[in-house]
């Protein structure tokens, strides 16, 4: 008798194996709101998690809300109306400047995978970015990453912020209508509307962020940007749902690292998914070597967002920010061996 009733608790066991695996970790709250400033393609490691069910495997009901730019979903969380942002990691530094702590817990991509470039019926007459001035330029939304990033474009070229009207126009089909509707003169934008309005001959690249040499031509290295972050007092109070979070990251980023292109599109869900799926296709065979693998934000990026802040941002350069405290690599590095 007692040998059958240990062998149905094995069997119970093994029936609930997830429930058993994670009942010692089980997340401190099982409900989770994040707030995401784009549905782009450096976004992917968010939108497949959820799709793939990883995050309902770690016992959390992940809901997305999709903002027009990483300022308007940063004010989200703030504001208590989601608990983590899905941003750039720049926003841990521009905040911290403000005496605000947020902790980066799982990195989405290593590079922005942006596209900075000027719309056809400007395409002659700007040929460099000091073209710009007196232009406007669309950005996700003002005070977003992709505005942040244009400020130091224009500073590299010797032109100051004012010198350009900023137009918020989001990442997705406000952005597309606003360069062929000719509302803007130039947009910073990632994929898959990057490969849209270039393969359409819609706008025509100033800078490219997606490449190596892109990157370092731009910031000088590969530049972290889509991110998981929270306020530093939302980890520390629930640290066991922090790395059930990154977990669910983690694991979708070791699945898109082995993932065909269409294997993507045949699992990114249809709301985020465009009209042409060989264009999305083709946009994240251009985005893919900016997607991370592994979750971890290195400390050369950390420097390097830095670096690019201070270099027109006063206020940040006074503010001498620990960098160390800006992200917290250990959840990703759990995760990763959970995850072989």
């Amino acid at each position: 008798m007692k040998s059958k009733l240990a062998l149905a608790l094995c069997a119970a066991m093994v029936f609930n194996g997830a429930t058993v695996a994670f009942a010692k970790d089980a997340p401190e709250k099982t409900e989770i709101h994040i707030g995401a400033a784009s549905v782009g393609m450096t976004y992917l490691p968010l939108l497949l998690a959820k799709k793939l069910g990883y995050f309902n495997d770690e016992g959390i009901d992940v809901t997305i809300a999709g903002f027009s730019g990483g300022a308007k979903a940063l004010e989200a969380m703030l504001g208590g109306s989601t608990d983590m942002t899905a941003g750039a990691y720049s926003n841990t530094l521009t905040m911290a400047a403000k005496g605000q702590n947020l902790v980066t817990i799982a990195a989405m991509v290593n590079c922005p995978a942006w596209i900075f470039g000027v719309a056809k019926q400007d395409k002659d007459k700007v040929k460099t970015a000091a073209d710009l001035k007196g232009m406007r330029i669309g950005v996700s939304s003002p005070g977003s990453s992709t505005h942040l990033a244009v400020n130091y474009i224009l500073h590299k070229a010797g032109l100051k912020g004012d010198d350009v009207s900023i137009i918020g126009v989001g990442q997705a089909a406000g952005a597309v209508a606003a360069v062929r509707a000719g509302q803007i003169d130039a947009l910073i934008v990632n994929d898959p509307v990057a490969t849209i309005l270039v393969e359409g001959g819609d706008l025509a690249p100033l800078a490219e962020m997606r490449t190596e040499a892109g990157n370092k031509q731009v910031f000088g290295a590969d530049y972290p940007e889509a991110s998981i972050y929270a306020t530093k007092d939302f980890v520390s109070k629930y640290p066991k749902t922090t790395q059930a979070m990154t977990n669910a990251i983690v694991r979708a980023e070791h699945w898109i690292a082995k993932a065909t292109p269409q294997e993507v599109v045949d699992n990114v869900p249809p709301e985020y998914m465009v009209d042409d799926k060989q264009l999305f296709a083709k946009g994240f065979e251009n985005s893919r070597r900016c997607l991370s693998q592994t979750g971890e934000i290195s400390d050369e990026g950390a420097k390097t967002v830095s670096d690019v802040l201070n270099a027109f941002d006063p206020t940040i350069a006074a503010a001498k920010i620990d960098l160390k405290s800006t992200y917290d690599n250990s959840f990703a590095e759990k995760a990763a061996k959970e995850v072989q």
